[in-house]
């Protein structure tokens, strides 16, 4: 008993450790990507539609990858999503044109469809149901640990060493290089269980018909919709509206990293005792902290304060609609569960980065944050309202 023990906690440790050096590798990019997009001298229109394409690619992988990765195991899947990624940011390293641009925005975009669901539902596999806020949580504070300190680092050698911002990518992709080799060797999951799931069942779009899950996929697609109008520019909107340089804006995104670091340490037990739908609704509503100092400030001081609040929405968010997720639905069809919510919301949000570079170019830089952060606030209402949470699972069909 003790030696599985150990082995659970060696795999969960694994997993984290992945997750945590592909945090520290995207963070340490992140100050670099907007002055890259100016640089080539795309418009955001251009950028929405790199992101929308980047949407659909997550919308139609997640849920086959989801089906194979319940029936063929996960690791696999981290394998092939982190060399993904991995393409992406040697795609960045050598942008010159849009083109490559493009592809390094939408082969990144595609590590949340492919190796961050496979992680996801590999540790939902190996830890307990009591424990499942908790160490999705620990995941996640972990991770953004590493990410809050890189973008500082990024921002800081790029603005005051003036290191080309290739050579930032291209160590970003080494460093994922090492991560693809320690999942590689280091993680061992346990056999599939493949008579668990039908071929007849895994190819149901819907792995149920529960009221909960139709509940639970009307908000993430309404959340998709509206978060995807602005997501994709707000770091721009920082870098060129408010007049940041690459180092104040590695700061900023460390600040809304290092949230999530410290919150996903600290509210796992919190969140497995009052229930999910608070988290949710909660992160919505962050929408004014993180969007009102942008629209009313003019220096950077106000992009740190509401970089706490950006921090918020990311970090009550995810590890409540993973626990949710296998906690109404069941652990063994996890990666079908969440790939069906992304198929479905990715479809409905697709054109919201391409919405949100129209209103850029058209109306106003801020029409994109205002339009998103009004609705945030509608659908956290219609979360705390009507999502139904109840302790029981239900086992699928």
């Amino acid at each position: 008993m003790t030696r599985g023990l150990s082995t659970r906690i060696d795999q969960i440790l694994i997993l984290i450790l992945v997750d945590v050096i592909f945090g520290f590798a995207v963070g340490l990019s992140s100050p670099s990507v907007a002055p890259l997009v100016f640089a080539v001298g795309v418009s955001l229109t251009f950028v929405g539609q790199a992101q929308t394409v980047g949407v659909l690619g997550m919308t139609f992988l997640r849920l086959p990858a989801g089906i194979l990765m319940d029936r063929a195991g996960k690791k696999l899947f981290i394998l092939l999503g982190g060399l993904v990624t991995l393409l992406g940011y040697v795609s960045y390293s050598y942008a010159s044109e849009w083109f490559l641009l493009g592809s390094g925005m939408v082969l990144v975009s595609l590590d949340q469809a492919v190796r961050s669901t496979a992680t996801t539902a590999a540790l939902g596999d190996v830890e307990r149901t009591d424990r499942l806020g908790r160490v999705f949580s620990l995941d996640l504070g972990a991770t953004q640990t590493a990410a809050s300190v890189s973008p500082l680092i990024g921002g800081y050698v790029a603005t005051n060493l003036d290191i080309p911002p290739s050579l930032i990518f291209q160590s970003s992709a080494a460093i994922i290089l090492g991560a693809l080799l320690l999942a590689l060797l280091g993680y061992r999951p346990a056999p599939t269980n493949k008579g668990s799931v039908t071929k007849r069942s895994a190819m149901k779009l819907f792995p149920n018909t529960d009221r909960r899950l139709m509940m639970i996929i009307l908000f993430v697609t309404m959340d998709a919709a509206a978060w995807r109008i602005s997501y994709p520019f707000w770091t721009l909107y920082v870098f060129k509206v408010m007049n940041a340089t690459q180092e104040q804006l590695g700061i900023t995104i460390a600040i809304s990293t290092a949230v999530p670091a410290l919150t996903g340490l600290t509210l796992g037990p919190r969140l497995d005792k009052i229930g999910r739908r608070p988290f949710l609704a909660l992160s919505e509503w962050s929408a004014v902290g993180a969007y009102l100092p942008l629209l009313l400030g003019t220096s950077i001081g106000f992009a740190y304060f509401a970089a706490i609040f950006w921090g918020l929405v990311y970090s009550l968010w995810v590890p409540a609609l993973n626990a949710y997720a296998i906690e109404h639905f069941g652990r063994e069809k996890f990666g079908q569960t969440l790939g069906t919510m992304s198929l479905v919301s990715g479809i409905a949000s697709a054109a919201s980065p391409l919405l949100g570079g129209w209103l850029w170019d058209n109306v106003s830089p801020k029409a994109p944050l205002m339009a998103t952060m009004i609705l945030a606030v509608i659908i956290g209402c219609l979360i705390w309202l009507k999502l139904e949470e109840e302790p029981k699972p239900i086992v699928l069909a």
